[in-house]
């Protein structure tokens, strides 16, 4: 299990070397926790922020493993992940959860998408969403992942989201990322170099390209008494 936030870039590369290794059979779960969360009057992207990003991701890279590769481009501000976790958690109710993490890693750390904007994390997650298995109208019809103000659509988003952060809070450290592994959890730095120990002692080629899960087939909906079938849009790379 590992705990961490869309807007760490340890936690981007813990998620991306447990992708890896799920390759091989090994089974993870993302609990996404918002580590720095937005307070009115309290603006981020500044020079500090961005500088402090920028250092942190030197120190990133200095722990890849050899070919191992952290595809990124800095995006110029760094955003509150309040509306990404909020779909994010959507989408896990919904036994997605494997498609939509890696659709809001890569929308910033590779776009640099703006993955703060509760309209932007909609139109990321739609396709993910409404080929899930919610019952709620808003997601599975409408794609509709978070609300207007990026909060949870649905009862059952809000206790993930709820639940989550209290797990996180009890745990000995309020860090991302943490890796929770059967001999107790791993903190920080530590926890990324754990599962770099795991991929370099693994079968799995760390320079093997991350292959992500796709949405599947939109599940029957019953519009005015009659089961339709929705079908995926179309993928544009």
């Amino acid at each position: 299990m590992l705990y961490g936030d869309f807007s760490c870039p340890w936690s981007y590369l813990s998620y991306r070397r447990l992708a890896m290794l799920g390759t091989g059979g090994q089974r993870f779960e993302l609990r996404a926790v918002e580590h720095d969360p937005w307070h009115p009057g309290s603006p981020r992207g500044g020079r500090d922020e961005l500088t402090a990003l920028q250092s942190e991701m030197d120190k990133v890279v200095s722990h890849l493993l050899p070919d191992e590769d952290l595809p990124y481009t800095l995006a110029g501000f760094v955003p509150h992940t309040r509306a990404a976790i909020s779909g994010y958690a959507e989408c896990h109710g919904a036994n997605v959860a494997d498609v939509a993490a890696p659709v809001i890693f890569e929308a910033f750390w590779r776009h640099g998408v703006d993955i703060s904007d509760p309209r932007t994390v909609r139109t990321l997650l739609a396709e993910a969403v409404m080929s899930g298995s919610s019952t709620s109208d808003p997601l599975r019809r409408w794609g509709h992942a978070v609300d207007v103000t990026g909060g949870p659509m649905t009862t059952t988003g809000w206790r993930l989201v709820r639940d989550w952060r209290g797990e996180w809070h009890d745990l000995e450290h309020e860090v991302v990322p943490v890796l929770v592994l059967h001999d107790g959890p791993v903190f920080g730095v530590d926890a990324v170099d754990r599962l770099g120990t795991m991929l370099a002692e693994s079968d799995v080629d760390p320079a093997r390209p991350v292959e992500w899960p796709r949405p599947g087939r939109r599940p029957p909906v019953d519009r005015g008494g009659r089961r339709q079938v929705l079908y995926p849009a179309p993928h544009v790379a």
